[in-house]
């Protein structure tokens, strides 16, 4: 979605960009508050996480943006939205080829991550990340899992024309 040059377009409302500028939403040139468009807009997050995350999406929202599980609640998101980061975030996910495999993979390297944080704030999130060694563990993890779904492909072949050459010999 292109962006203007005063603010973040997160989306439309009435065939309208609707844009965060610091902080505030405008419909165009028209400043709206959350009250208005609230329950328009956890639609169009349910939407768009769903797509990602599958229906439960809420903790794995939180977890991936690193922000508190109850500012991902829909009551919440409805009376005060969210950063435009998790908006953009949401949007460029959501119009991914295949949504729910990237959320997969999201919560797969975001698990991985964990495992390397080096450093965290007193909240617990992490502050520093070893990158190269969470890139690494991804990649391997990644080739494991290409390699295992090779290897049930290749072994249920074999067993369907096992199971094939051994009811020809039956039939016989």
């Amino acid at each position: 979605m292109p962006q203007p040059d005063d603010g973040v377009c997160i989306g439309t409302l009435d065939g309208v960009p609707l844009t965060y500028r610091d902080q505030d939403l405008y419909a165009g040139e028209r400043h709206v508050t959350m009250a208005e468009v609230g329950s328009a807009f956890v639609d169009a997050v349910n939407e768009a996480a769903t797509a990602v995350l599958g229906h439960e999406w809420v903790s794995s929202l939180a977890r991936l943006m690193q922000l508190n599980k109850r500012t991902t609640s829909r009551d919440r998101i409805a009376k005060f939205g969210l950063p435009e980061y998790v908006c953009l975030f949401l949007g460029q996910a959501a119009a991914h080829s295949h949504p729910r495999a990237l959320g997969h993979a999201l919560m797969c390297v975001e698990e991985i991550q964990e495992a390397n944080t080096v450093e965290r704030y007193h909240t617990g999130r992490p502050s520093q990340i070893d990158i190269i060694g969470r890139d690494m563990d991804a990649k391997e993890t990644l080739r494991r899992a290409l390699a295992a779904v090779d290897e049930v492909l290749a072994e249920r072949e074999a067993f369907r024309l096992g199971k094939r050459s051994s009811s020809s010999l039956t039939s016989e």
